[in-house]
């Protein structure tokens, strides 16, 4: 019996000294390790990134949703309601309850793609009059080198000179593009849905996988661990800020209705999809609202009210509803989210701007359960 006790902690001794001198082989290893053979990786990866984004984004996308997803695909498991058949009944009753909110609004949406040209219009001829109207400096140099131009030439008595304006829109530029970005955005949503499909339908069979191919019996229950946990954080994640979004959403079609703004419902939309990118985002719908407003109402104090609504909406939503709904899985400090702004929206420019958070959000999740990179996520922590 000794001897057994005393072979076995020589055995556990000796793979202890294995492990800790396997480890001092792999830090000299790191240290020997060029610069530059740790930085093309990641230059290389940049570049797949953003060579492959019209793979990559809809592969993301679908993935955030099926963690999104997951925890209502399980609760209808516990009814006895098989994966195969679960998924494509939660993904019917979302598509229809999309096509029903599409359907409610789509007057509303109507009236808003066809204001938009004039809107725009509008606001471009009242800049041009503004700086018509209080020519600086520049302006007037140009003015007066197009007066000698003129003269110089000389022109015939009596015909006033003409100046061709051009057109400050075109339909037809319009009705092409938006055209084009609706069909990419068609096939970028079907796949997206497929995608989603499947790996609800799959169910834990990737982790299964990932696990399976873990060597050792200790490294296969920290990774289980690892992966519960990531899947807690996130879906946490996803939740709080779909949650957001909607109260967002419906906070802003109902205060803009009271405040007669037209397609108040089409604004709750776009605020619930703005507000999911920080900073910029309610940024930006501050301004489209202001602008908006302006060619509505056309005076300084209705347009004044509509900012101070929007600016009063966004401090509760940023001082009270995120922090009472965001867990500490998706709290960053200011830097990292507008890093990782930057940064995502460079790489793939709206999509980019939309997915940075939860992005980041995922990556700082398995970053706090893998010890290696625990100095990242501190990086990211509050």
């Amino acid at each position: 019996m000794h001897d057994f006790v005393r072979s076995t902690a020589r055995a556990e001794l000796k793979t202890t000294q294995e492990i800790a001198e396997i480890e001092r082989e792999r830090l000299v290893a790191e240290e020997r390790t060029p610069l530059s053979s740790r930085i093309v990786p990641v230059l290389a990866l940049l570049v797949a990134l953003w060579w492959a984004k019209a793979v990559v984004i809809p592969i993301v996308l679908s993935i955030l949703l099926s963690y999104a997803l997951e925890p209502i695909v399980a609760r209808m498991g516990d009814f006895r309601i098989r994966r195969a058949f679960a998924a494509p009944l939660l993904l019917l009753a979302f598509g229809l309850a999309a096509g029903g909110l599409g359907y409610a609004l789509r007057g509303e949406a109507a009236g808003f793609l066809d204001r938009v040209p004039s809107a725009i219009h509008v606001v471009s001829e009242k800049f041009r009059q503004l700086s018509d109207g209080a020519p600086g400096p520049l302006a007037k140099m140009k003015n007066a080198a197009n007066e000698l131009e003129t003269a110089s030439h000389g022109a015939p008595d009596g015909v006033p000179a003409v100046r061709v304006e051009q057109p400050t829109f075109r339909w037809s530029d319009w009705v092409w593009q938006g055209s084009r970005s609706a069909v990419e955005f068609g096939a970028q949503m079907f796949a997206v849905l497929c995608i989603t499909y499947c790996l609800l339908a799959a169910g834990d069979l990737y982790k299964r996988k990932l696990v399976h191919v873990v060597p050792t019996l200790s490294s296969k229950k920290i990774t289980v661990q690892i992966l519960a946990e990531i899947d807690r954080q996130i879906e946490r994640f996803l939740m709080a800020r779909a949650t957001i979004s909607a109260i967002i959403g419906v906070a802003f079609a109902v205060t803009f209705h009271f405040a007669g703004m037209q397609q108040a419902g089409v604004w709750g939309v776009i605020s619930a999809v703005l507000f999911t990118i920080p900073i910029v985002g309610p940024t930006l719908f501050t301004v489209l609202a202001a602008l908006a407003a302006f060619v509505q109402f056309g005076t300084v104090a209705a347009v004044s009210g509509i900012v101070v609504l929007c600016l009063v909406i966004s401090a509760i939503e940023g001082n009270v509803l995120t922090p009472w709904l965001m867990s500490r899985a998706g709290e960053m400090n200011g830097a990292a989210v507008f890093v990782s702004l930057l940064f995502w929206g460079w790489i793939w420019g709206g999509w980019g701007l939309l997915l940075a958070v939860p992005i980041t959000a995922s990556i700082k999740a398995v970053c706090e359960r893998v010890p290696d990179l625990s100095a990242f996520a501190e990086i990211l922590k509050p």
